[in-house]
Protein backbone atom coordinates (compact mmCIF):
# COMPACT_ATOMS: atom_id res chain seq x y z
CA UNK A 1 0.00 0.00 0.00
CA UNK A 2 1.43 3.49 -0.82
CA UNK A 3 -0.30 6.43 1.11
CA UNK A 4 -0.21 10.40 0.44
CA UNK A 5 -0.66 12.69 3.41
CA UNK A 6 -1.58 15.99 2.89
CA UNK A 7 -1.65 18.43 5.38
CA UNK A 8 -3.00 21.99 5.67
CA UNK A 9 -3.97 23.00 2.76
CA UNK A 10 -5.79 26.40 4.38
CA UNK A 11 -8.38 26.98 1.45
CA UNK A 12 -6.05 27.30 -1.43
CA UNK A 13 -7.37 25.37 -4.28
CA UNK A 14 -4.57 26.13 -7.28
CA UNK A 15 -1.98 24.21 -4.45
CA UNK A 16 -4.48 21.63 -3.77
CA UNK A 17 -5.43 20.60 -7.35
CA UNK A 18 -1.82 20.75 -8.35
CA UNK A 19 -1.14 17.83 -5.30
CA UNK A 20 -3.87 15.60 -6.04
CA UNK A 21 -2.93 15.89 -9.88
CA UNK A 22 0.71 14.52 -9.03
CA UNK A 23 -0.86 12.25 -6.72
CA UNK A 24 -2.44 10.60 -9.40
CA UNK A 25 0.60 10.05 -11.18
CA UNK A 26 2.08 8.18 -8.08
CA UNK A 27 -0.24 5.17 -8.11
CA UNK A 28 -1.25 6.06 -4.67
CA UNK A 29 -3.59 3.26 -2.80
CA UNK A 30 -5.04 5.91 0.00
CA UNK A 31 -4.67 9.77 0.53
CA UNK A 32 -5.07 10.84 4.08
CA UNK A 33 -6.13 14.89 4.55
CA UNK A 34 -4.36 15.40 8.07
CA UNK A 35 -6.34 18.20 9.00
CA UNK A 36 -6.32 22.33 8.60
CA UNK A 37 -8.68 22.23 5.19
CA UNK A 38 -10.72 25.14 5.02
CA UNK A 39 -9.07 28.38 7.04
CA UNK A 40 -8.00 30.64 4.02
CA UNK A 41 -9.20 31.92 1.14
CA UNK A 42 -11.33 29.50 -0.97
CA UNK A 43 -12.75 27.49 1.79
CA UNK A 44 -15.95 26.19 -0.49
CA UNK A 45 -14.01 25.46 -3.72
CA UNK A 46 -11.51 23.35 -1.36
CA UNK A 47 -14.42 21.62 0.44
CA UNK A 48 -16.40 20.61 -2.75
CA UNK A 49 -13.10 19.41 -4.25
CA UNK A 50 -12.30 17.28 -1.83
CA UNK A 51 -15.97 15.69 -0.61
CA UNK A 52 -16.09 14.34 -4.43
CA UNK A 53 -13.76 12.22 -2.48
CA UNK A 54 -15.08 11.76 0.33
CA UNK A 55 -15.67 8.01 -0.15
CA UNK A 56 -11.75 7.22 -1.21
CA UNK A 57 -10.06 9.86 0.61
CA UNK A 58 -9.48 9.43 4.79
CA UNK A 59 -9.78 12.43 6.35
CA UNK A 60 -8.67 13.89 10.46
CA UNK A 61 -9.78 17.24 11.75
CA UNK A 62 -7.39 20.08 12.82
CA UNK A 63 -7.69 22.80 14.90
CA UNK A 64 -8.21 25.03 12.35
CA UNK A 65 -11.35 22.75 10.83
CA UNK A 66 -12.75 21.76 14.90
CA UNK A 67 -12.66 26.44 15.08
CA UNK A 68 -14.29 27.28 11.86
CA UNK A 69 -16.89 24.62 12.06
CA UNK A 70 -18.06 26.10 15.81
CA UNK A 71 -16.89 29.72 14.45
CA UNK A 72 -14.87 29.80 17.34
CA UNK A 73 -13.29 33.15 18.09
CA UNK A 74 -12.46 33.62 21.86
CA UNK A 75 -9.05 34.79 22.62
CA UNK A 76 -8.45 34.23 18.82
CA UNK A 77 -6.46 37.59 17.13
CA UNK A 78 -8.89 39.33 14.89
CA UNK A 79 -7.54 38.10 11.61
CA UNK A 80 -7.95 34.45 13.08
CA UNK A 81 -11.13 35.26 14.30
CA UNK A 82 -12.72 37.24 11.53
CA UNK A 83 -11.51 34.79 8.98
CA UNK A 84 -13.38 31.28 11.06
CA UNK A 85 -16.51 33.22 11.08
CA UNK A 86 -16.12 33.98 7.31
CA UNK A 87 -15.10 30.72 5.77
CA UNK A 88 -18.12 29.26 8.51
CA UNK A 89 -20.49 31.80 6.28
CA UNK A 90 -19.18 30.29 3.21
CA UNK A 91 -19.71 26.50 4.39
CA UNK A 92 -22.73 24.63 3.69
CA UNK A 93 -24.17 23.42 6.80
CA UNK A 94 -23.50 19.76 4.91
CA UNK A 95 -19.70 20.84 4.95
CA UNK A 96 -19.65 22.39 8.46
CA UNK A 97 -21.02 19.30 9.87
CA UNK A 98 -18.69 16.78 7.84
CA UNK A 99 -15.96 18.95 9.30
CA UNK A 100 -16.70 19.17 13.07
CA UNK A 101 -17.72 15.30 13.26
CA UNK A 102 -14.13 14.30 11.88
CA UNK A 103 -11.76 11.98 14.11
CA UNK A 104 -8.61 13.73 15.54
CA UNK A 105 -6.65 10.80 14.25
CA UNK A 106 -6.69 7.53 12.56
CA UNK A 107 -3.89 4.54 12.47
CA UNK A 108 -3.09 3.25 9.32
CA UNK A 109 -0.60 0.10 8.39
CA UNK A 110 1.42 0.48 5.50
CA UNK A 111 3.17 -1.70 3.36
CA UNK A 112 7.30 -1.93 4.14
CA UNK A 113 6.28 0.51 7.47
CA UNK A 114 4.21 -1.04 9.60
CA UNK A 115 0.99 0.91 11.85
CA UNK A 116 1.86 4.38 11.30
CA UNK A 117 -0.12 6.94 13.34
CA UNK A 118 -1.84 9.73 11.63
CA UNK A 119 -2.62 13.33 13.64
CA UNK A 120 -2.91 16.74 13.26
CA UNK A 121 -0.43 18.60 16.02
CA UNK A 122 0.13 16.20 18.45
CA UNK A 123 -1.05 12.42 19.78
CA UNK A 124 -2.49 14.48 22.47
CA UNK A 125 -4.05 17.64 20.76
CA UNK A 126 -4.93 19.23 17.83
CA UNK A 127 -3.18 22.64 19.04
CA UNK A 128 0.13 20.99 19.97
CA UNK A 129 3.27 21.52 17.85
CA UNK A 130 5.88 19.18 17.12
CA UNK A 131 8.32 21.19 15.01
CA UNK A 132 11.76 20.56 13.98
CA UNK A 133 13.47 22.56 17.33
CA UNK A 134 11.10 21.01 19.79
CA UNK A 135 13.38 18.98 22.62
CA UNK A 136 13.16 15.24 23.13
CA UNK A 137 12.16 15.67 26.01
CA UNK A 138 8.87 17.80 25.03
CA UNK A 139 8.35 15.52 22.81
CA UNK A 140 8.53 12.16 25.13
CA UNK A 141 5.77 13.78 27.30
CA UNK A 142 3.53 14.07 24.29
CA UNK A 143 3.73 10.46 23.20
CA UNK A 144 3.14 8.70 26.48
CA UNK A 145 0.18 6.59 24.81
CA UNK A 146 1.51 6.16 21.51
CA UNK A 147 2.16 2.33 20.63
CA UNK A 148 2.89 3.40 16.61
CA UNK A 149 6.39 3.85 15.62
CA UNK A 150 6.13 6.27 13.38
CA UNK A 151 4.02 9.31 13.82
CA UNK A 152 2.78 11.61 10.79
CA UNK A 153 1.49 15.25 12.26
CA UNK A 154 0.95 18.46 10.61
CA UNK A 155 0.11 22.44 12.06
CA UNK A 156 3.39 23.45 12.21
CA UNK A 157 3.53 23.58 8.26
CA UNK A 158 7.35 23.07 8.32
CA UNK A 159 8.48 19.93 6.47
CA UNK A 160 10.66 17.44 8.50
CA UNK A 161 12.09 13.68 8.96
CA UNK A 162 13.23 12.90 12.32
CA UNK A 163 13.70 10.18 14.71
CA UNK A 164 13.39 11.61 18.73
CA UNK A 165 12.22 9.74 21.83
CA UNK A 166 12.54 6.33 19.45
CA UNK A 167 10.09 7.20 17.33
CA UNK A 168 10.02 8.32 14.32
CA UNK A 169 8.52 11.52 13.31
CA UNK A 170 7.11 12.60 9.70
CA UNK A 171 5.57 16.57 9.14
CA UNK A 172 4.27 16.69 4.95
CA UNK A 173 4.21 20.25 4.93
CA UNK A 174 1.93 22.37 3.96
CA UNK A 175 -0.05 22.38 0.98
CA UNK A 176 -1.70 25.41 0.88
CA UNK A 177 0.42 27.58 3.95
CA UNK A 178 3.94 27.19 3.89
CA UNK A 179 6.19 30.53 2.97
CA UNK A 180 9.27 28.72 3.70
CA UNK A 181 8.73 26.08 0.52
CA UNK A 182 9.15 26.51 -2.92
CA UNK A 183 5.60 24.35 -3.79
CA UNK A 184 3.21 22.94 -1.89
CA UNK A 185 4.52 20.36 0.41
CA UNK A 186 2.72 16.84 0.86
CA UNK A 187 4.44 12.82 1.85
CA UNK A 188 4.36 9.60 0.33
CA UNK A 189 4.64 6.93 2.29
CA UNK A 190 5.65 2.72 1.21
CA UNK A 191 7.48 1.34 1.70
CA UNK A 192 9.93 3.97 2.17
CA UNK A 193 9.07 7.91 2.91
CA UNK A 194 9.11 10.37 0.60
CA UNK A 195 8.70 14.01 1.29
CA UNK A 196 7.79 15.81 -1.99
CA UNK A 197 7.22 19.25 -3.38
CA UNK A 198 4.91 20.60 -6.19
CA UNK A 199 5.14 23.06 -8.12
CA UNK A 200 2.07 25.42 -8.81
CA UNK A 201 0.85 28.38 -10.94
CA UNK A 202 0.86 30.93 -8.14
CA UNK A 203 0.55 34.30 -9.87
CA UNK A 204 -2.87 32.22 -11.69
CA UNK A 205 -3.92 31.29 -7.46
CA UNK A 206 -2.76 35.23 -6.68
CA UNK A 207 -5.10 36.69 -9.26
CA UNK A 208 -8.30 34.34 -8.28
CA UNK A 209 -7.58 34.92 -4.55
CA UNK A 210 -7.53 38.83 -5.15
CA UNK A 211 -10.73 38.39 -6.71
CA UNK A 212 -12.68 36.69 -4.23
CA UNK A 213 -14.72 38.23 -1.20
CA UNK A 214 -12.28 36.85 1.38
CA UNK A 215 -10.97 39.19 4.51
CA UNK A 216 -7.35 39.85 4.27
CA UNK A 217 -7.11 38.59 0.88
CA UNK A 218 -4.08 40.60 0.02
CA UNK A 219 -2.01 39.99 3.09
CA UNK A 220 -2.56 35.51 1.53
CA UNK A 221 -2.11 37.02 -1.68
CA UNK A 222 1.41 38.85 -0.69
CA UNK A 223 2.69 36.90 2.52
CA UNK A 224 0.49 33.56 2.74
CA UNK A 225 0.48 32.01 -0.27
CA UNK A 226 2.72 28.81 -0.53
CA UNK A 227 5.04 30.05 -2.24
CA UNK A 228 4.46 33.94 -1.59
CA UNK A 229 3.62 35.69 -4.89
CA UNK A 230 6.40 38.45 -5.54
CA UNK A 231 5.48 39.70 -9.33
CA UNK A 232 3.33 42.94 -9.77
Amino acid sequence: MRVAAIYDIHGNLSALEAVLTEINKNHVDRVIVGGDLVWGPEPRQVMELLLKQKDEFLFIRGNADREVATRYTKGLDELTAKLNNWCADQLSPHQLSFLNNLPEKLSLNIDGLGEVLFVHGSPRSDEEAIRVSTTEGEIESMLTSTTQEIIVCGHTHIQFDRVVANKRIINPGSVGLQSRATGACWALLGPEIELKMTQYDVKKANARILKSSAPYKKEFAKHYLNPPYVGP
